[in-house]
Protein backbone atom coordinates (compact mmCIF):
# COMPACT_ATOMS: atom_id res chain seq x y z
CA UNK A 1 0.00 0.00 0.00
CA UNK A 2 1.17 3.75 -1.15
CA UNK A 3 2.30 6.25 1.42
CA UNK A 4 -1.42 8.07 -0.20
CA UNK A 5 -3.70 4.99 0.10
CA UNK A 6 -2.00 4.82 3.64
CA UNK A 7 -3.11 8.49 4.60
CA UNK A 8 -6.17 8.43 3.04
CA UNK A 9 -7.04 5.06 4.98
CA UNK A 10 -6.23 6.66 8.17
CA UNK A 11 -8.26 10.12 7.72
CA UNK A 12 -11.29 8.10 6.48
CA UNK A 13 -11.04 5.96 9.76
CA UNK A 14 -10.29 8.13 12.31
CA UNK A 15 -13.01 10.11 11.11
CA UNK A 16 -15.45 7.48 11.49
CA UNK A 17 -14.04 6.10 14.33
CA UNK A 18 -13.78 9.64 16.00
CA UNK A 19 -17.94 10.14 15.33
CA UNK A 20 -18.90 6.76 16.80
CA UNK A 21 -16.67 7.29 19.52
CA UNK A 22 -18.17 10.37 20.73
CA UNK A 23 -21.70 8.51 20.65
CA UNK A 24 -20.72 5.51 22.39
CA UNK A 25 -19.37 7.77 25.01
CA UNK A 26 -22.17 9.83 25.30
CA UNK A 27 -24.54 6.94 25.69
CA UNK A 28 -22.19 5.30 27.97
CA UNK A 29 -22.48 8.16 30.09
CA UNK A 30 -25.97 8.50 29.69
CA UNK A 31 -26.37 4.44 30.90
CA UNK A 32 -24.16 5.19 33.80
CA UNK A 33 -26.24 8.09 35.18
CA UNK A 34 -29.70 6.07 34.55
CA UNK A 35 -28.22 3.17 36.33
CA UNK A 36 -26.79 5.60 39.32
CA UNK A 37 -29.85 7.23 39.38
CA UNK A 38 -32.09 3.82 39.99
CA UNK A 39 -29.78 2.25 42.48
CA UNK A 40 -30.27 5.84 44.42
CA UNK A 41 -34.19 5.88 44.17
CA UNK A 42 -33.89 2.27 45.56
CA UNK A 43 -31.82 3.37 48.57
CA UNK A 44 -34.11 6.36 49.23
CA UNK A 45 -37.14 3.78 48.74
CA UNK A 46 -35.83 1.93 51.43
CA UNK A 47 -35.00 4.39 53.58
CA UNK A 48 -38.24 5.93 53.47
CA UNK A 49 -39.70 2.08 54.59
CA UNK A 50 -37.57 1.75 57.43
CA UNK A 51 -38.64 5.59 58.71
CA UNK A 52 -42.22 4.82 58.31
CA UNK A 53 -41.95 1.58 59.87
CA UNK A 54 -39.96 3.09 62.79
CA UNK A 55 -42.73 5.53 63.52
CA UNK A 56 -45.42 2.83 63.05
CA UNK A 57 -43.42 0.47 66.04
CA UNK A 58 -42.80 3.47 68.08
CA UNK A 59 -38.97 3.69 67.04
CA UNK A 60 -38.64 0.15 68.05
CA UNK A 61 -37.69 -1.04 65.16
CA UNK A 62 -34.21 -1.75 63.75
CA UNK A 63 -32.74 -3.16 60.81
CA UNK A 64 -28.70 -4.24 59.51
CA UNK A 65 -27.49 -1.30 58.15
CA UNK A 66 -29.59 1.60 58.92
CA UNK A 67 -29.43 4.13 61.62
CA UNK A 68 -31.40 7.06 62.83
CA UNK A 69 -31.35 10.76 64.54
CA UNK A 70 -34.29 12.96 65.18
CA UNK A 71 -34.42 15.78 64.29
CA UNK A 72 -36.33 19.44 64.86
CA UNK A 73 -36.67 22.44 62.23
CA UNK A 74 -34.86 20.30 59.62
CA UNK A 75 -35.02 21.27 56.39
CA UNK A 76 -36.41 18.94 53.49
CA UNK A 77 -34.34 18.52 50.10
CA UNK A 78 -36.17 16.22 47.76
CA UNK A 79 -33.06 14.53 46.03
CA UNK A 80 -31.18 11.77 46.46
CA UNK A 81 -29.25 10.74 49.52
CA UNK A 82 -26.45 13.04 50.74
CA UNK A 83 -23.43 11.50 51.44
CA UNK A 84 -21.37 12.14 55.00
CA UNK A 85 -18.50 9.99 55.86
CA UNK A 86 -19.02 6.32 55.65
CA UNK A 87 -22.84 6.95 55.24
CA UNK A 88 -25.86 8.24 52.64
CA UNK A 89 -28.24 10.29 54.83
CA UNK A 90 -31.29 11.90 53.81
CA UNK A 91 -34.18 13.64 56.33
CA UNK A 92 -37.84 12.34 56.34
CA UNK A 93 -40.93 14.16 58.07
CA UNK A 94 -42.47 12.44 61.13
CA UNK A 95 -46.42 12.09 59.84
CA UNK A 96 -48.64 13.33 62.61
CA UNK A 97 -45.87 14.40 64.42
CA UNK A 98 -43.60 17.05 65.13
CA UNK A 99 -40.04 16.86 64.22
CA UNK A 100 -37.77 15.04 61.22
CA UNK A 101 -36.01 11.84 60.92
CA UNK A 102 -32.35 11.40 59.37
CA UNK A 103 -31.92 8.00 57.98
CA UNK A 104 -28.37 6.58 57.89
CA UNK A 105 -27.19 3.58 55.96
CA UNK A 106 -24.14 2.85 54.89
CA UNK A 107 -22.12 3.93 52.21
CA UNK A 108 -20.21 1.02 51.28
CA UNK A 109 -22.71 -1.45 49.67
CA UNK A 110 -24.01 1.28 47.74
CA UNK A 111 -21.03 2.55 46.09
CA UNK A 112 -19.95 -1.10 45.27
CA UNK A 113 -23.24 -1.36 43.31
CA UNK A 114 -22.50 1.71 41.41
CA UNK A 115 -18.89 0.95 41.32
CA UNK A 116 -19.68 -2.50 39.47
CA UNK A 117 -22.38 -0.55 37.26
CA UNK A 118 -19.39 1.71 36.16
CA UNK A 119 -16.76 -0.93 35.66
CA UNK A 120 -19.48 -3.00 33.54
CA UNK A 121 -20.23 0.58 31.85
CA UNK A 122 -16.41 0.96 31.01
CA UNK A 123 -15.96 -2.50 30.03
CA UNK A 124 -18.72 -2.31 27.37
CA UNK A 125 -17.59 0.80 25.71
CA UNK A 126 -13.84 -0.61 25.25
CA UNK A 127 -15.60 -3.68 23.54
CA UNK A 128 -17.85 -1.39 21.93
CA UNK A 129 -14.78 1.31 20.59
CA UNK A 130 -12.68 -2.19 19.48
CA UNK A 131 -15.58 -3.30 17.33
CA UNK A 132 -16.30 0.36 15.65
CA UNK A 133 -12.35 1.06 15.41
CA UNK A 134 -12.58 -2.91 13.10
CA UNK A 135 -16.01 -1.63 11.48
CA UNK A 136 -14.68 2.08 10.73
CA UNK A 137 -11.36 0.76 9.13
CA UNK A 138 -13.05 -2.15 7.02
CA UNK A 139 -15.46 0.87 5.77
CA UNK A 140 -12.87 3.26 5.40
CA UNK A 141 -10.90 0.37 3.13
CA UNK A 142 -14.15 0.03 1.75
CA UNK A 143 -14.68 3.75 0.55
CA UNK A 144 -11.05 4.28 -0.79
CA UNK A 145 -10.94 0.92 -2.96
CA UNK A 146 -12.79 2.82 -5.96
CA UNK A 147 -10.20 5.23 -5.70
CA UNK A 148 -7.50 3.24 -5.40
CA UNK A 149 -8.30 1.12 -8.40
CA UNK A 150 -8.88 4.35 -10.35
CA UNK A 151 -5.64 5.47 -9.48
CA UNK A 152 -4.18 1.83 -10.17
CA UNK A 153 -6.01 2.41 -14.26
CA UNK A 154 -4.54 6.08 -14.14
CA UNK A 155 -0.72 5.42 -13.10
CA UNK A 156 -0.85 2.52 -15.82
CA UNK A 157 -2.10 4.73 -18.13
CA UNK A 158 0.77 7.09 -17.74
CA UNK A 159 3.28 4.54 -17.49
CA UNK A 160 2.54 3.10 -20.54
CA UNK A 161 2.31 6.75 -22.21
CA UNK A 162 5.78 7.80 -20.87
CA UNK A 163 7.21 4.27 -22.10
CA UNK A 164 5.82 5.20 -25.49
CA UNK A 165 7.82 8.23 -25.46
CA UNK A 166 11.03 6.77 -23.85
CA UNK A 167 11.88 4.33 -26.93
CA UNK A 168 11.52 7.85 -29.52
CA UNK A 169 13.37 10.11 -27.14
CA UNK A 170 16.06 7.09 -26.68
CA UNK A 171 16.56 6.86 -30.96
CA UNK A 172 16.87 10.64 -30.60
CA UNK A 173 19.15 10.65 -28.40
CA UNK A 174 21.34 8.41 -30.10
CA UNK A 175 21.35 9.64 -33.32
CA UNK A 176 21.73 13.29 -31.66
CA UNK A 177 25.02 12.32 -30.50
CA UNK A 178 25.95 10.89 -33.80
CA UNK A 179 24.99 13.66 -35.64
CA UNK A 180 27.35 15.84 -33.09
CA UNK A 181 30.35 14.06 -33.02
CA UNK A 182 30.42 14.49 -36.74
CA UNK A 183 29.08 18.08 -36.57
CA UNK A 184 32.42 20.46 -37.17
CA UNK A 185 30.01 23.89 -37.36
CA UNK A 186 29.30 25.38 -33.55
CA UNK A 187 26.41 26.67 -34.23
CA UNK A 188 24.74 23.78 -35.36
CA UNK A 189 26.49 21.63 -32.86
CA UNK A 190 25.00 23.33 -30.06
CA UNK A 191 21.69 23.16 -31.69
CA UNK A 192 22.23 19.94 -31.43
CA UNK A 193 23.49 19.17 -27.95
CA UNK A 194 20.58 21.21 -26.90
CA UNK A 195 18.12 18.71 -28.46
CA UNK A 196 20.33 15.93 -26.84
CA UNK A 197 19.75 17.38 -23.48
CA UNK A 198 15.78 17.63 -24.16
CA UNK A 199 15.96 13.83 -25.46
CA UNK A 200 17.69 13.36 -22.48
CA UNK A 201 15.51 15.39 -19.88
CA UNK A 202 12.48 12.73 -21.19
CA UNK A 203 14.38 10.55 -21.11
CA UNK A 204 15.39 10.78 -17.19
CA UNK A 205 11.63 11.65 -16.18
CA UNK A 206 10.33 8.49 -17.39
CA UNK A 207 13.04 6.22 -15.04
CA UNK A 208 11.96 8.43 -11.97
CA UNK A 209 8.32 8.43 -13.28
CA UNK A 210 8.59 4.74 -13.57
CA UNK A 211 9.62 4.18 -9.80
CA UNK A 212 7.12 6.56 -8.49
CA UNK A 213 4.48 4.84 -10.21
CA UNK A 214 6.19 1.19 -9.24
CA UNK A 215 3.51 -0.52 -6.64
CA UNK A 216 5.82 -2.92 -4.91
CA UNK A 217 9.48 -1.51 -3.45
CA UNK A 218 10.88 -4.43 -1.86
CA UNK A 219 14.04 -3.71 0.48
CA UNK A 220 17.05 -4.73 0.46
CA UNK A 221 20.13 -4.54 2.51
CA UNK A 222 22.56 -1.52 0.72
CA UNK A 223 26.28 -0.95 0.58
CA UNK A 224 25.94 2.58 0.83
CA UNK A 225 29.89 3.75 0.22
CA UNK A 226 30.33 1.42 -2.36
CA UNK A 227 26.91 2.80 -4.08
CA UNK A 228 28.49 6.43 -3.37
CA UNK A 229 31.32 5.74 -4.70
CA UNK A 230 30.36 4.61 -8.03
CA UNK A 231 28.07 8.13 -7.97
CA UNK A 232 31.19 10.30 -7.22
CA UNK A 233 32.98 8.35 -10.28
CA UNK A 234 30.31 8.78 -12.52
CA UNK A 235 29.70 13.02 -11.49
CA UNK A 236 33.43 13.45 -11.55
CA UNK A 237 33.01 12.70 -15.15
CA UNK A 238 30.05 14.75 -15.73
CA UNK A 239 31.47 17.80 -13.71
CA UNK A 240 35.23 17.62 -13.43
CA UNK A 241 35.72 20.92 -11.67
CA UNK A 242 34.06 19.45 -8.70
CA UNK A 243 35.17 18.57 -5.66
CA UNK A 244 34.13 15.40 -3.71
CA UNK A 245 34.55 15.15 -0.02
CA UNK A 246 33.51 11.95 1.41
CA UNK A 247 33.05 10.62 4.67
CA UNK A 248 31.54 7.53 5.24
CA UNK A 249 33.31 4.63 6.53
CA UNK A 250 33.58 1.62 4.79
CA UNK A 251 30.37 -1.14 4.44
CA UNK A 252 28.61 1.17 5.56
CA UNK A 253 24.51 -0.58 5.11
CA UNK A 254 21.13 0.86 4.92
CA UNK A 255 18.07 -1.18 4.33
CA UNK A 256 16.10 0.41 1.52
CA UNK A 257 15.43 -0.10 -2.35
CA UNK A 258 18.58 0.43 -4.11
CA UNK A 259 17.18 1.10 -7.77
CA UNK A 260 14.86 4.01 -6.25
CA UNK A 261 18.23 5.40 -3.94
CA UNK A 262 19.87 5.69 -7.01
CA UNK A 263 17.48 7.98 -8.14
CA UNK A 264 17.21 10.15 -5.40
CA UNK A 265 21.26 10.35 -4.47
CA UNK A 266 21.89 10.99 -8.79
CA UNK A 267 19.31 13.78 -8.52
CA UNK A 268 20.51 15.08 -5.30
CA UNK A 269 23.88 14.83 -6.60
CA UNK A 270 23.09 16.53 -9.82
CA UNK A 271 21.55 19.59 -8.26
CA UNK A 272 24.86 19.92 -6.05
CA UNK A 273 27.05 19.85 -8.37
CA UNK A 274 25.08 21.96 -10.66
CA UNK A 275 24.20 25.05 -7.91
CA UNK A 276 28.29 24.84 -6.17
CA UNK A 277 29.94 27.58 -5.81
CA UNK A 278 31.22 28.94 -9.34
CA UNK A 279 34.78 29.64 -8.83
CA UNK A 280 35.68 26.52 -6.00
CA UNK A 281 32.93 24.12 -5.87
CA UNK A 282 32.86 21.77 -3.28
CA UNK A 283 30.20 18.56 -2.66
CA UNK A 284 30.83 16.83 0.82
CA UNK A 285 28.80 13.65 1.58
CA UNK A 286 28.37 11.98 4.94
CA UNK A 287 26.74 9.56 6.74
CA UNK A 288 26.15 9.92 10.91
CA UNK A 289 23.44 8.67 12.90
CA UNK A 290 21.44 7.12 10.06
CA UNK A 291 21.40 10.16 8.29
CA UNK A 292 22.79 10.70 4.48
CA UNK A 293 24.07 14.79 4.04
CA UNK A 294 24.91 15.68 0.78
CA UNK A 295 26.02 19.86 0.79
CA UNK A 296 27.47 22.16 -1.34
CA UNK A 297 29.11 25.50 -1.38
CA UNK A 298 26.45 27.31 -3.34
CA UNK A 299 24.30 30.33 -3.66
CA UNK A 300 21.98 28.65 -1.91
CA UNK A 301 18.25 28.58 -1.91
CA UNK A 302 16.02 31.68 -1.67
CA UNK A 303 12.57 29.81 -0.59
CA UNK A 304 14.21 26.08 1.16
CA UNK A 305 10.04 25.55 2.59
CA UNK A 306 8.90 25.63 -1.50
CA UNK A 307 11.64 23.55 -2.40
CA UNK A 308 9.89 20.25 -2.99
CA UNK A 309 6.31 22.04 -4.63
CA UNK A 310 6.26 21.02 -8.48
CA UNK A 311 7.27 23.45 -10.81
CA UNK A 312 8.83 25.46 -8.20
CA UNK A 313 12.60 26.68 -9.86
CA UNK A 314 14.80 29.51 -9.13
CA UNK A 315 16.78 29.55 -11.95
CA UNK A 316 16.45 28.46 -15.90
CA UNK A 317 18.32 25.46 -15.38
CA UNK A 318 15.73 23.23 -14.46
CA UNK A 319 12.57 22.50 -14.69
CA UNK A 320 11.26 22.42 -11.25
CA UNK A 321 10.23 19.22 -10.67
CA UNK A 322 13.49 17.18 -10.09
CA UNK A 323 13.26 17.75 -6.03
CA UNK A 324 9.43 17.62 -6.05
CA UNK A 325 9.67 13.86 -7.57
CA UNK A 326 12.75 13.09 -5.36
CA UNK A 327 10.44 14.22 -2.34
CA UNK A 328 8.10 11.65 -3.74
CA UNK A 329 10.47 8.83 -3.98
CA UNK A 330 11.38 9.50 -0.79
CA UNK A 331 8.21 9.31 0.66
CA UNK A 332 7.63 6.17 -1.07
CA UNK A 333 10.59 4.47 0.54
CA UNK A 334 9.44 5.96 4.17
CA UNK A 335 12.89 8.39 4.44
CA UNK A 336 12.19 12.23 5.52
CA UNK A 337 14.28 14.47 3.83
CA UNK A 338 15.05 17.86 4.88
CA UNK A 339 16.44 21.05 3.39
CA UNK A 340 18.60 23.71 4.99
CA UNK A 341 19.93 26.17 2.96
CA UNK A 342 21.39 30.03 3.60
CA UNK A 343 21.75 31.76 0.80
CA UNK A 344 25.98 32.52 -0.81
CA UNK A 345 26.86 29.90 1.85
CA UNK A 346 25.18 26.85 0.35
CA UNK A 347 22.46 23.97 0.56
CA UNK A 348 22.61 20.85 3.22
CA UNK A 349 20.18 17.93 1.89
CA UNK A 350 19.56 15.52 4.69
CA UNK A 351 18.44 11.85 3.97
CA UNK A 352 16.73 10.33 7.46
CA UNK A 353 16.41 6.65 6.99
Amino acid sequence: MKNYEKKALIKFTTIYFFLVAILVLILGFLYFWQQKHLIMKKTVTQMLQYSQVLVKTNFKYSQEGFSYELKNNQKIVFDIPTKEGKYYTKIFPISKKEGFIKVSTLAKPIDKEIAKVKNFTISLQIILLIVFLTVSYLLAKLSIKPMKETIEHLDMFILDLIHDLNTPSTSILLNTNILIDKENDEKKNKRLQRIAKSAQNISSLYKNLELILTQKLPKESIDLSSLIEKKIEDFQLLYPEVKFNINIQEKTKIFSNEKVLNRIIDNILSNSCKYSNEFNPIVTIEYQNKNLIIKDNGKGVKYPKKIFERSYKESELGHGIGMHIVHRLCDNLDIEITIDSKENFGTDVVLIF
